[in-house]
């Protein structure tokens, strides 16, 4: 299988997604003509203690302490956790939750003060990366659970069901056709030549070959 690692980068479409997402921050200062970013503002500033929605494309490029926003933890995060304390992860449907359910809490991890969403994102894949595999040999009876997978969960349980019906097929002895490496067929065939070649040497040619 010729399946790369997940990493999305910034031409990856996933990652355009997951960027555009709204986050909720607190202002921590007052920040002058800066009061449109608020649609209810009543004034042209933002003053301290004001909440307001900025794109996370933006967020990533502030500091991590930055002096002027306050990173909120979204809800979802807060939702799950009870979830992976009680180990009960599986029967969550993160398609429903956020369709980037990692990806966007791998952004947040480093905004959060308090240390949660890594923590949450870790202990949520670790808890279910199990029952993904055994989805993923079961596909044929249970079918894709749509709405339970989030998009990496997507990309792992469709290379998990391909995974599994090669193996299936191997046992099965399906495909016991055996095929010669390329290096070998590059061998064989220089061999080839190589037999022709002394076959057309004329006499005089074989026994200066052989003197030397």
């Amino acid at each position: 299988m010729n399946a790369q690692s997940y990493f999305p980068n910034y031409y990856a479409v996933e990652d355009i997604f997951v960027t555009q997402e709204k986050v909720e921050c607190r202002v921590n200062t007052k920040l002058l003509k800066m009061g449109f970013l608020d649609s209810g503002a009543d004034s042209e500033d933002l003053n301290p203690g004001r909440t307001i929605n900025l794109p996370l494309w933006y967020i990533k490029e502030l500091k991590v302490n930055n002096p002027y926003f306050t990173v909120c933890v979204p809800e979802i995060y807060k939702n799950v956790h009870k979830a992976v304390c009680e180990a009960e992860t599986t029967h969550i449907e993160l398609g429903k939750l956020h369709p980037y359910f990692y990806e966007y809490g791998r952004y947040l991890t480093p905004y959060d003060r308090n240390h949660v969403v890594g923590k949450i994102v870790f202990e949520t894949m670790r808890q279910r990366v199990r029952h993904l595999l055994d989805i993923s040999k079961n596909a044929a009876d249970t079918g894709k659970p749509e709405h339970r997978l989030d998009d990496i969960e997507n990309k792992l349980y469709d290379s998990g069901v391909k995974t599994s019906i090669l193996f299936t097929n191997w046992l099965r002895m399906k495909f016991n056709n055996i095929a010669v490496s390329e290096m070998v067929q590059e061998h064989t065939k220089k061999r080839k030549r190589e037999r022709q070649s002394d076959a057309n040497d004329s006499p005089e040619q074989d026994r200066k070959r052989q003197t030397l």
